[in-house]
């Protein structure tokens, strides 16, 4: 479901550094003063979640990728590599620039992505910031207020990502917050210039403090609806908060697990959301269909599709990334693939148990319906044609589903080995997870080149899990039986059975919740901050690749919890502290 994006008369003139960002225009500033202009402006800062410019791929982008690869200055493909390639749940095949540092978690100053991510943060900050500037709540602009309150909104939300991958970046507000003019060759500045991690806390409560305000709005709508579909929201609003709290002993050193389960029995109790029925759909090329159900898994999600909203950073990454071999992107209602997202094997092993049959395409599936991996490296050829079964009745060579079984009529010859490795396109198992189908698995009529899938960033079962873990740390305000409840809401929704009263202490432990969050969210761009947050991200515990050997290493660096910032955003801006441990060429 596509952010329709009105009035896209908007020019992008910002410099690749965070010290000149220009404003988002190129008409004269009068010519904005006007509903249509203000309705632009926003839906240019909603976009910069989602593209690399206002006409997708191809053109016209914010920024200046350093190789001209337009993907890696979309917001969503940056938080996609740098949450989840150094981890136990991705591996990329090709060893494109930054994209091996991240799998090696080896990376420096100099690596891309540190690169292109805090570039287009801080670009869609400044958009915020100008945007804020401009329309002041004295203008007569109907509904001006609400979406003050939206462009302060995403403002938090990004930095919440940015306090979380970089720790303490550029400061850049609004003149209502500190008189700055918007004079672009203002430098800005991170909160705390001598101490990083004083910077960081001091940064964490401005926005604690901006969301508490935003939470206590008159004109932000409480209730999700599909007009509000890809917009902040109160609940938004909530679910920043319980994310801000859950990791603030990571950020400030100081644990707020009572407020995280504050804020996320306040989602919960709401009764605004739900667990959506199929598992499959929220993933699907019509998820945002979960908003018409009743069941509003959805908090909030980054909309796309093949003809409004469309780049080389979208969901195109998790599709047509890890779609290959043959496994046919037609299967799934897209004709492009790129065989190089794969599972590693250590999320295949977080799904326990053996085998229960085969699926659909004849990959092994086990009872968790969340286990959406292809095993198949190839079926079975006679004549250099795939051989069906004896009495397959296929639909045609494109759809070679049997009409009565629903199931694949190729005989499988070969399976592939479950250990990933980098530049074997036929190592390690794909991924189905994302798709371009329709509701409830439906082909659709035509594929696309770009799936219209859009990108869950918060999701109610997310809610659920933060509950669990605030219980399991024996927060105030969260016990174990509730969030036993809740992981048996999941457990049901995967098909597998309840865990009952008698064993509720032995399974809810950190060891297992942490597993099932990935279980639960993975390839969803939250699994860095989950192993940081566990401490097990550069301590006690390794996965193929991290620390820069194919068997991975036990203990790395703790600098690696935190991205360095880059050598030219260290020179540009003197005013930025480097992370500890990292190089910076201003010493």
């Amino acid at each position: 479901m596509a952010l329709l994006v009105t009035g896209l008369f908007l020019s992008l003139t910002a410099c690749f550094d965070d010290l000149n960002q220009f404003p988002p225009y190129d008409k004269e500033k009068d010519a904005l003063l006007n509903e249509e202009g203000c309705m632009a402006i926003l839906a240019k800062i909603y976009t910069g979640l989602s593209a690399s410019g206002i006409q997708g791929p191809n053109g016209f982008d914010d920024l200046v990728a350093p190789d001209g690869d337009q993907g890696t200055l979309v917001f969503l493909r940056g938080l996609f590599f740098m949450q989840e390639l150094p981890t136990d749940e991705a591996i990329w095949n090709w060893k494109d620039p930054g994209i091996v540092e991240l799998i090696n978690t080896n990376w420096s100053y100099s690596t891309k992505y540190a690169y292109t991510f805090y570039q287009r943060c801080m670009l869609n900050i400044r958009y915020c910031k100008e945007f804020l500037n401009i329309y002041t709540p004295d203008m007569n602009i109907p509904n001006l207020d609400r979406m003050r309150d939206e462009a302060r909104g995403l403002r938090a939300l990004t930095y919440f990502y940015l306090i979380d991958i970089y720790g303490n970046p550029a400061f850049v507000w609004d003149a209502g917050k500190d008189g700055d003019d918007g004079d672009p060759e203002w430098i800005p500045s991170p909160l705390d210039t001598q101490n990083a991690k004083e910077g960081r806390k001091k940064l964490f409560n401005t926005i604690i403090e901006e969301l508490k305000d935003l939470e206590n709005s008159d004109f932000l709508p409480n209730q999700p609806v599909m007009s509000t579909y890809g917009k902040i929201t109160k609940p938004v609003i909530w679910t920043l908060l319980a994310k801000m709290y859950l990791n603030a002993e990571v950020y400030t050193g100081t644990n707020m697990y009572k407020e995280c389960a504050e804020y996320s029995k306040k989602i919960i109790d709401s009764g605004y959301f739900g667990l959506e029925t199929d598992y499959a759909n929220l993933f699907c090329g019509e998820n945002y269909k979960t908003m018409l159900t009743g069941k509003k898994e959805f908090i909030f999600a980054i909309p796309f599709d093949d003809y409004y909203m469309k780049s080389y950073g979208s969901t195109v990454v998790m599709t047509a990334g890890a779609f290959g071999g043959v496994l046919n992107p037609i299967w799934f209602g897209l004709n492009s693939s790129w065989t190089c997202l794969k599972a590693k094997e250590s999320l295949i092993d977080k799904f326990a148990g053996g085998y229960t049959g085969t699926g659909r395409f004849k990959n092994n599936v086990k009872a968790d319906k969340r286990y959406l991996f292809f095993d198949v490296k190839d079926y079975k050829k006679d004549d250099g044609k795939y051989t069906y079964e004896t009495g397959a009745n296929p639909v045609s060579d494109e759809w070679p589903f049997d009409a009565t079984t629903g199931k694949i009529c190729y005989v499988v010859d070969e399976r592939r080995a479950k250990e990933s490795k980098m530049e074997d396109w036929d190592a390690g198992f794909l991924s189905y997870k994302f798709t371009n189908l329709n509701w409830d698995g439906v082909k659709p009529e035509n594929a696309t080149a770009f799936p219209n899938t859009d990108f869950p960033l918060f999701r109610f079962a997310d809610i659920y899990l933060m509950y669990i873990e605030c219980a399991v740390r024996g927060a105030e305000g969260a016990d174990r039986p509730t969030a036993l409840t809740y992981l048996n809401l999941l457990r049901s929704r995967a098909g597998l059975p309840a865990v009952p009263s008698a064993l509720m202490n032995t399974v809810l432990n950190e060891t297992n919740i942490l597993d099932e969050r990935s279980r639960e969210l993975y390839w969803e761009a939250q699994r860095r901050t989950d192993l940081i947050r566990f401490g097990k991200f550069t301590k006690d515990y390794a996965w193929p690749y991290k620390g820069n050997t194919p068997e991975g290493e036990l203990n790395i660096d703790d600098k690696y919890n935190l991205y360095p910032f880059s050598d030219k955003d260290l020179v540009s801006n003197p005013n930025l502290v480097q992370n500890e441990g990292y190089q910076s060429l201003k010493n």
